[in-house]
């Protein structure tokens, strides 16, 4: 088993400000290193054999080792396949160690990670719902946070367009998901007023479709969403697939689920700050929580130009305004 040596700039983006590594980055190059000393020179039948005598020592040497495939996967495409399946083969756990660790990159170094490693997360999450593992729909959760509203950038669009091939071509194993599925129309309904301009009418028709599809399909599992459901509904309902669930909402409820009776229905439902939170990516929502609790009554000014600047500043941003406002009345200030 063949690897190449890694350099810690192709998992992360490195400036010569970010010289020292954190734990996070320690850990993966430390597994890498380890995975390639212990399978360096083997065939792949004596690489297999070594990687589970390592793994069966203890949990950090298992731990180690699945930091190292998850390394190659996410840096060394061509390698990715063979990666994968020794991770499944070597995993005590059914992989929840796995999606531990990946929930936490997709949370706290997102931003960090080089776009190839952005790609091959993606390839993973793919191969992870194909093979029904436990708990992926949390790390979809994780990574659906990451497509931002108010952004139409070419790293947001494809991120978006991504996701949402993901879900449509595993939709039967979207339906076991309630509340993922409620999110990724909750998601979805928020992006779509967003793809308005000709350049994403393709996009946006995927989307349309697939949620409407969704609503009318799953409609109990979309209550769930609350009275927010009605206001993301309101602002794409002069798109025609809307319109029509619009009449019906309004003149023929039964026709959405037997016992459904009408619009107050959904309005008497509070919407979960799960779903206020979801509007926001991690790094939104952290920036927002030390402006609004840690910076002194007269300093605000400074930091609040500071984010302007940074997640306000182009035309397309001004949608996300809604989000954040929301965010702070229903999540940190839930009482106002």
């Amino acid at each position: 088993m063949e690897q190449s040596k890694l350099s810690p700039s192709r998992l992360f983006n490195t400036s010569i400000i970010s010289v020292k590594k954190d734990d996070i980055e320690e850990k993966y190059m430390y597994g890498y290193h380890t995975l390639q000393n212990l399978t360096a020179g083997l065939s792949e039948k004596e690489a297999h054999d070594a990687l589970n005598n390592a793994v069966s020592k203890d949990k950090n040497h298992e731990e180690n080792i699945s930091l190292g495939l998850i390394c190659v996967i996410l840096t060394e495409p061509l390698n990715a396949t063979k990666s994968y399946r020794d991770l499944t083969l070597v995993t005590r756990d059914g992989l929840s160690c796995v999606l531990v660790h990946l929930s936490q990159l997709v949370l706290d170094k997102w931003l960090k990670l080089q776009d190839i490693a952005r790609s091959q997360l993606m390839w993973l999450l793919r191969e992870l719902i194909r093979n029904a593992v436990t708990g992926v729909d949390s790390l979809c959760w994780n990574v659906m946070r990451h497509a931002a509203g108010g952004d139409i950038s070419q790293k947001n669009i494809a991120l978006i367009e991504s996701l949402l091939e993901i879900f449509i071509e595993n939709r039967i194993w979207l339906d076991k998901f309630p509340l993922l599925l409620a999110s990724v129309v909750y998601t979805y309904l928020r992006l779509i007023e967003d793809h308005s301009s000709p350049g994403l009418s393709s996009l946006r028709q995927k989307e349309v479709i697939f949620i409407i599809s969704l609503i009318r399909e799953k409609f109990l599992e979309c209550l769930v969403i609350g009275r927010d459901l009605v206001r993301l509904l309101q602002n794409v309902a002069r798109i025609p697939e809307f319109e029509l669930l619009w009449r019906d909402l309004l003149h023929n409820p039964k026709s959405l689920n037997s016992s459904f009776t009408g619009v107050q229905q959904i309005l008497q439902t509070r919407t979960s700050r799960r779903f206020l939170q979801s509007r926001l990516t991690p790094d939104m929502e952290h920036k927002l929580v030390f402006l609004t609790s840690s910076v002194r009554f007269g300093n605000h000014k400074r930091y609040q130009d500071w984010f302007q600047r940074q997640y306000l500043a182009t035309a397309e941003a001004q949608t996300l305004r809604s989000d954040l406002i929301r965010f702070i009345v229903g999540v940190i200030h839930p009482t106002n």
